[in-house]
């Protein structure tokens, strides 16, 4: 059955390939015979392209200072939209600071409230590109502009290093963006006698929503309300679109925001659900309100543009006056509700009561987006893969871990009576609980590909040595284990020695959970090897130990001795 559900696959793929290509066919020979519209779609394409090189190029430049900077803004939900709003208007990109916000609450560096504020902000952020676009990018030839920067951009990017190279790709996306801005102009001045968009307009209330879908459908394919934006203001400027139906494509470009946010929480955990819920019931909410008051809040933009001195034509401009002036609405509306809206998305997107204990809790993929996030999911999870190794090193010598850590372990604790088949075997746990754990741990990390400072790479390699030194211990400690096994009764001639070598394993534990390190955990440890190396010695001699056994307490001290020299040793230095 298995065999025939293959062939039947294949056949799909293929079918889905030709019908691919078909499309592709189709609209290539669309455009090759209407020059406007592939004018139009060239401009579209370099665009977005900008924008993408764009949101990269910051990415690298900020070196996680834009991570730190929003980080420290979400304290205070005013603070956090200022900050929202004031970084999505630097980095012209709200999907950037949608997917770092995200991050944090996945990695637990901030609360719901706070992300969600920052969402706000970032929803007004955004309607700084209407501005830039309307009061720069329809006046001016940016085509003049681009080609220097391109050129730039270009050789910078395949002859420059490190942030120089960040530069010339910051100066390379905006050449697109410039580049794409004057195509898009050009196709709709081409594209001005053809077909007639505020054809599809009217005065009926159910002409609205109709646009506003418009503007949720291009923006959900293209992934960008900017080049939804730019696509509305050119089409205005060129008298393709009447005023109202670009204000309803407005409003619908906000709703498609929301599909960023979706689609990075899908692969994300349960705090960027939550996060991903607040945006798009922010952006209903808002939308629903701006549509209802369509017509009022049009006339109030006619009052304020007249205010402020705006010709009673500067269709571009009133658009993203009233671009602004919604999203403001949303906040004003929205912002004393935030506790209660993070109340109920916590209420409706429960963390799991249980989740499997091979499963990793931080490493969610939305903390690979940035340099704080992952190092911060990083150092959690090598926490969690501590206390485990905690927990079964305990075990390794028959102890509890409430008798080992928190408190310096007892002397009778350790000569207690041992139930050898009240044990787990270390072995098996180490498979259930730490091998596959530190085997997510080891993917997450080869899997961060931003840029991460000095301190920054520092960490990450001091945790996995860290990690991988508890495993190595686990490891010792499981032979340890089967050796104090087999000799647990009181009447055993090791039962003495394994006694003061538990104890002494324990004592290093404890200094180790307290964060001491070296010869502090050592120490004990050295103490009992060379204590019962003389007594080894001289019981031979006295015909008082089997050599046999003499043999297993000589290999049971030198692990012991690895087990703590992987435990003491010191992170390794950065040259």
């Amino acid at each position: 059955m298995a065999a025939s559900a293959a062939p039947c696959a294949g056949h799909r793929q293929g079918r889905r390939q030709r019908l691919e290509l078909l499309g592709l066919a189709a609209v290539a020979a669309l455009l090759l015979s209407r020059p406007d519209l592939a004018t139009l779609a060239a401009g579209l394409g370099l665009f977005l392209w900008g924008m993408t090189l764009l949101e990269d190029a910051i990415k690298r430049l900020s070196g996680g200072t834009l991570d730190r900077w929003l980080h420290t803004a979400t304290s205070h939900p005013g603070r956090a939209i200022g900050v929202g709003a004031l970084a999505t208007a630097l980095v012209q990109s709200s999907s950037l600071i949608t997917l770092l916000a995200m991050s944090f609450v996945s990695a637990g560096l901030v609360a719901l409230p706070g992300a969600i504020a920052l969402l706000f902000g970032a929803n007004l952020g955004t309607t700084t590109g209407a501005w830039l676009i309307a009061s720069f990018g329809l006046r001016f030839e940016l085509a003049h502009y681009a080609m220097p920067l391109l050129a730039l951009g270009l050789l910078g990017r395949y002859r420059l290093s490190g942030s120089l190279a960040g530069i010339a790709g910051l100066l390379l996306g905006i050449g697109l963006l410039f580049l794409g801005i004057d195509f898009m102009k050009l196709g709709f001045e081409a594209w001005q006698d053809g077909i007639r968009l505020d054809g599809l307009a009217g005065d009926r209330s159910w002409h609205w929503p109709l646009f506003v879908l418009v503007g949720v459908v291009a923006t959900v394919v293209m992934q960008s309300s900017h080049a939804t934006l730019l696509l509305t203001l050119t089409a205005l400027a060129s008298g393709q679109l009447s005023y109202l139906p670009a204000l309803a494509i407005a409003i619908g470009a906000n709703i498609g925001t929301t599909v960023t946010a979706v689609l990075g929480a899908l692969s994300a955990g349960i705090a960027a659900r939550r996060l991903a819920g607040a945006h798009v019931i922010f952006n209903l909410v808002t939308a629903a309100v701006a549509l209802i008051l369509l017509v009022p809040l049009a006339s109030l933009v006619d009052i304020v543009a007249e205010l402020v001195g705006l010709a009673e034509t500067a269709w571009p401009l009133k658009l993203a006056l009233f671009h602004t002036m919604f999203n403001l609405l949303g906040i004003g509306l929205m912002l004393p509700w935030i506790s209660r809206l993070a109340d109920l998305l916590e209420r409706h997107f429960p963390e799991p009561a249980r989740l499997p204990l091979t499963q990793a809790r931080h490493l969610d993929s939305a903390a690979l987006n940035h340099a704080d996030t992952a190092v911060s999911a990083m150092e959690q999870e090598c926490r969690r893969l501590e206390r485990r190794a905690y927990h079964l090193l305990c075990t390794a010598i028959l102890l509890p871990s409430a008798e080992v850590i928190g408190h310096p372990p007892q002397r009778s604790t350790v000569e207690a009576r041992i139930e050898p088949d009240a044990w787990p075997l270390v072995n098996a746990r180490y498979h259930d609980r730490i091998k596959p754990l530190l085997a997510e741990i080891l993917a997450f990390q080869a899997r961060i590909d931003v840029p991460l400072t000095e301190a920054q790479q520092h960490q990450l390699e001091a945790l996995q040595a860290r990690s991988l030194r508890m495993v190595e211990a686990v490891r010792f400690g499981e032979v340890l284990q089967r050796s104090f096994l087999r000799h647990a009764a009181p009447v055993s001639p090791l039962r003495e020695a394994h006694d003061d070598l538990r104890l002494a394993v324990a004592i290093g534990l404890n200094r180790l959970a307290e964060g001491e390190e070296g010869l502090a955990i050592t120490a004990p440890i050295e103490e009992i090897r060379g204590h019962w190396q003389n007594e080894l010695a001289k019981r031979l001699r006295e015909h008082h130990l089997d050599p046999w056994l003499a043999s297993s307490l000589m290999n049971d001290l030198h692990q012991a001795s690895r087990l703590a020299a992987a435990l003491a040793e010191p992170t390794p230095a950065r040259s």
